[in-house]
């Protein structure tokens, strides 16, 4: 005789006071648990209710929650009846096996379950870059709902094709797939699909190499050399893009965040926004000068792109400013390259490019570099570095055939 009961898994969600719903199927005393696609507070859920509506009203979505616990329920039922129909042997496990393998879960709603996760921990980065696949999900299939069993081999090829014909790198589409992938891992870590549904058994992901672009020591100068009119929108577009370039190619987001704070007697001391991570650097001459540009600006930010007037105390207003931010100074440094007669693409990752291939070529201690770049192994680091490994190669043609 199989029985069911909704209840609360043990511990709480990372980062959160809530506890995932969890199913569990009871067969001759022994048992089995489904992690469900919901988590509630405690004094949300009733644990004592004998009809199912286990979300009490006080949580605001209490009647979608108890709709989707009767849903599951009734396909538990229908699983067991079908098992006593066609008189196979019954078991918790076996059951939880075929609730999982035929799940109607729908991927959209999961990936929304997980973002709403990642905005609660204010990882705000990695929950937008997961809405972005929600939302290109959602065009492709023209659909508001996807389910887990709909994403097969197939459906893959033909998103990866959709992907392409809009002009997307390889590398762009490889981290929509990576990610779909990692949300197939955590439904099958969670119990809520088996991993025999799993496309990514047999479909192989291709990783994209990424463009590098980056510029010599001698471009650098032709943008340090240039003629611009002091305070400028261009020049504190020029200034920030050298300041980082100087600084260990340090990011725009750190970038536009730093303060006279980070300024600590001859070094500069900050925490990365990417990685949270304190890393500290000495000041060179050239840096210095920069900074002495703007000493009598009045404002606690050294480049003018943040203002002490607004408040950014807002995980996602921060972010959003950041990426604006971003997109004008990549706008105006397409002028500076004009300008500077240069036929490169430069973005605000191009000064990290260029610090890295150029301190590459004149420095064999790599565990340096990667202190220096800030990364957390010296596996990121050589990853980082594979894209400029042509020069590598033409110096060993250059030491055989000279």
């Amino acid at each position: 005789m199989a029985s069911f009961n909704i209840e609360l898994s043990s511990k709480p969600v990372k980062g959160k006071k809530e506890h995932l719903l969890m199913l569990r199927i009871t067969v001759n005393r022994k048992h089995s648990r489904v992690a469900l696609l919901y988590s509630v507070k405690p004094n949300q859920f009733n644990n004592n209710a004998s009809d199912f509506n286990c979300v009490r009203a006080n949580h605001p979505d209490h009647k979608k929650i108890n709709s989707y616990l009767h849903e599951k329920i009734a396909q538990v039922k229908e699983i067991v009846q079908s098992f006593e129909k066609d008189k196979k042997p019954l078991s918790s496990n076996l059951i939880r096996a075929e609730l999982a393998k035929n799940s109607t879960i729908d991927f959209i709603a999961y990936i929304n379950h997980h973002v709403a996760s990642l905005l609660d921990e204010n990882k705000i980065r990695t929950a937008k870059n997961y809405s972005t696949i929600s939302y290109n999900l959602k065009k492709y299939t023209k659909r508001e709902t996807l389910l887990f069993h709909e994403i097969d081999i197939s459906f893959l090829g033909k998103f990866q094709a959709s992907l392409l014909e809009e002009e997307l790198s390889q590398t762009s589409i490889h981290g929509y797939l990576s990610k779909i992938r990692a949300l197939f891992n955590k439904a099958i870590r969670e119990g809520v699909i088996d991993q025999t549904i799993s496309p990514f058994s047999n479909f192989k992901l291709k990783q994209g190499r990424p463009s590098k672009d980056r510029l010599t020591e001698s471009e650098i100068i032709k943008i340090e050399e240039l003629d611009l009119k002091p305070f400028s929108l261009m020049d504190n577009v020029r200034n920030a893009f050298l300041f980082s370039f100087y600084n260990a190619g340090i990011r725009i987001s750190d970038i536009l965040l730093m303060t006279w704070d980070n300024i600590k007697e001859d070094r500069l001391v900050y925490t990365m926004y990417k990685t949270s991570k304190v890393h500290s650097m000495k000041l060179k001459d050239k840096p210095i000068a920069i900074l002495n540009k703007y000493k009598t600006s009045g404002e606690s930010f050294i480049f003018p792109f943040f203002s002490d007037r607004f408040d950014y105390s807002d995980p996602m207003y921060l972010h959003n400013q950041l990426g604006a931010k971003t997109a004008l100074i990549n706008k105006y440094l397409k002028e500076v390259a004009k300008k500077a007669k240069l036929t490169k693409k430069i973005t605000t990752h191009t000064a990290r490019h260029s610090f890295a291939d150029i301190a590459r070529q004149k420095t064999d201690n790599i565990y340096n570099l990667s202190k220096t770049l800030g990364h957390s192994s010296l596996k990121v680091t050589e990853s980082y570095l594979a894209s400029f490994d042509e020069k590598a190669v033409d110096d060993t043609l250059d030491s055989m055939f000279n």
